[in-house]
């Protein structure tokens, strides 16, 4: 889809740092647009000509309020071929970038307890096929074993996410009703992936996240939602959250449960915050 040194077109968000890296290894002339906004999206295009686009299925900001299809469709009616990330939305939306009308879809078999290092290219058949002759070589196939754990993995991930998301539904209610008095509000988000953001009355997430972390809580991801990831995870905001609203940094958090239960989940916030407080 791409060569060095082309033009793609993004979002106008913070680009997720491994993207960045691509980008930046590939010499790519980045051109931004308010996916938002599809007259902005429209104008690009006609302006600058890119030789593709990247979309991100999840949100990049917390404003972020565009459709996938939507946007993908534009890009389709002038012709541009779109590469989706669809990491942390397979198996929890409807339909992913390539069913959305896009030319590839790409998503971490790390992030679907699969193994790490393999990931998924689907789409157009065409563009498959390219990605397919560039990886000829036996040491790049992905087979035997690992392929029977990506397999296992995403049989899996949908039985997990459903149980994750109860979970999830069952925190927001119970601390909109005031389980934990420091809480100012929570809310579900596809911040990268699917969590729980928590904002705090006062600038107490700094110490909440040091404190949790005592109290059994995972202070960082090994891979968001990977298969090594069992008690709950207390986080600071994705690092593109933090670049778009750096004032949030003080007084927001997100946790995922990963496999543990909303009372487990309550228990460490509610000890942290009590700990903040002193």
């Amino acid at each position: 889809m791409l060569k060095a040194g082309d033009k793609l077109l993004i979002h106008q968000a913070p680009l997720y740092p491994t993207t960045a890296v691509i980008a930046e290894q590939m010499g790519l002339e980045l051109i931004r647009a308010d996916f938002n906004q599809l007259n902005e999206v429209e104008a690009a295009i006609s302006t600058y000509r890119p030789a593709a686009a990247l979309i991100q299925h999840t949100r990049q900001t917390l404003d972020d309020a565009y459709r996938l299809a939507e946007v993908v469709a534009c890009f389709n009616r002038q012709a541009l071929p779109s590469l989706a990330d669809d990491n942390y939305a397979v198996m929890k939306v409807d339909k992913i970038g390539c069913e959305c009308g896009s030319t590839l879809s790409t998503f971490s078999c790390f992030k679907l307890f699969g193994p790490a290092g393999v990931g998924v290219v689907v789409g157009d058949k065409s563009a498959v096929q390219t990605v397919r002759q560039s990886m000829y070589s036996g040491g790049s196939q992905v087979q035997g074993f690992q392929a029977m754990e990506v397999l296992r993995g995403l049989v899996f991930a949908p039985v997990m996410h459903a149980v994750q998301a109860q979970v999830n539904d069952a925190l927001v209610e119970l601390l909109s009703q005031g389980a934990v008095p420091q809480v100012k509000n929570a809310f579900i988000a596809n911040a990268q992936s699917k969590v729980l953001l928590v904002e705090f009355h006062q600038p107490i997430a700094e110490k909440v996240l040091a404190a949790a972390q005592k109290l059994g809580a995972l202070p960082y991801p090994v891979g968001a939602e990977s298969k090594y990831e069992i008690p709950p995870l207390f986080y600071r905001l994705s690092g593109t959250f933090r670049q778009a609203e750096p004032a949030l940094e003080k007084r927001m958090i997100r946790i995922n449960p990963n496999r543990s239960g909303a009372e487990t989940v309550l228990r460490i916030l509610r000890e942290s915050c009590a700990e903040a407080d002193k």
